[in-house]
């Protein structure tokens, strides 16, 4: 194991806390270089604005070139992600590249492994030889979901070929350095890209009802939020796993009454089901843990918290509506 040298930083800063609650931070990023993988997705899109945001210099690195992407780079490409890096001069990075799509995990093994993990150990070993602190983002797949709620030390047991392939790429950058950090989330959502609150209003939109699973439960969290806790995280230099979703847990078809509601729509429109039920009309490849629910306390415990879930859906649906055709929500 290697004892990363991160950049020292002689400055502090006050970030608002989600919350609306303002803490000073352990460091300043101010005038900081922090690339961020991923920076086209979901999650990365958040980050380079909260990392604008925070005073420090974003540097996007993207699967593919287009707007926005400072560097294009495949991650499972060791030595092209080395000279990405090199030529980034990054003081840290935070890891939000990942295979998320749960069953095409499940039916391509080994791409999920090779970007998962061997992606994730790509970048911890480039984080090392360039002097950067890591944060890699995982998931609360990583467990089964019959143990719940689950702290950061709480024992892994993946049961989907998604879970094991992330708790492989945690555990290869926890092996790189005892610096790097693992931020573990889950259900996150928000941005232009397909997340359950979009999928619900869209069937929503072309049904008069529809059936969601009362018996799986988590943590649902906004990708705003999340952004500004990883860039706290960073500000920290917080080494080990730590867990950052919004605060509080539901089900699947209580987030989705809730999405509803928040739209103007009947929520009784939304009905439950059971997984067994659901599964056998629409089958999946992939099982999914019952109940993941996580639990913040290491980041807690230096003032890194997300607001409860229903305050950041509240503050998100109005956004995700605007980009709705007309009609679509609203019905009172």
């Amino acid at each position: 194991m290697v004892t990363t040298m991160v950049r020292p930083i002689d400055k502090e800063t006050r970030f608002g806390l989600v919350g609306g609650e303002e803490r000073t931070l352990g460091v300043a990023i101010g005038g900081q270089r922090i690339a961020v993988t991923g920076a086209a997705g979901q999650l990365g899109s958040y980050l380079i604005h909260a990392i604008a945001g925070a005073g420090a210099t974003p540097i996007a690195i993207g699967h593919r070139g287009g707007p926005g992407v400072d560097a294009a780079v495949d991650i499972t490409d060791a030595r092209a992600l080395d000279a990405a890096i090199d030529n980034a001069r990054p003081d840290a990075i935070i890891h939000a590249a990942a295979m998320t799509d749960v069953d095409g995990c499940e039916k391509d093994a080994q791409r999920a492994n090779q970007i998962n993990h061997v992606g994730a150990r790509n970048i911890a070993l480039a984080a090392v030889r360039s002097g950067a602190y890591l944060v890699a983002v995982s998931t609360d797949f990583v467990f089964s979901g019959t143990a719940s709620p689950y702290a950061e030390d709480a024992a892994t047991d993946p049961i989907s070929v998604y879970g094991a392939s992330k708790r492989a790429g945690e555990l290869s950058v926890l092996e790189a350095s005892e610096s790097f950090a693992i931020a573990r989330t889950a259900w996150v959502y928000g941005g232009k890209g397909k997340h359950f609150p979009r999928s619900i209003l869209n069937l929503l939109a072309a049904r008069p009802t529809i059936e969601v699973v009362e018996d799986e439960r988590g943590n649902p969290t906004f990708a705003g939020d999340l952004a500004q806790a990883l860039v706290q995280l960073v500000s920290r230099r917080l080494p080990g796993i730590v867990h950052l979703t919004n605060e509080g847990t539901t089900s699947r078809f209580g987030l989705a009454r809730e999405v509803a509601s928040l739209a103007g729509l009947d929520s009784e429109r939304v009905q439950p089901t059971t997984v067994e039920a659901f599964l056998q009309k629409y089958p999946l490849p992939a099982r999914r843990p019952a109940d993941s629910s996580l639990m913040n306390q290491r980041a807690a415990e230096h003032g890194v918290r997300l607001r409860p879930w229903p305050d950041a859906l509240a503050h998100y649906i109005p956004h995700l509506a605007a980009e709705l055709p007309p009609g679509l929500v609203s019905e009172r």
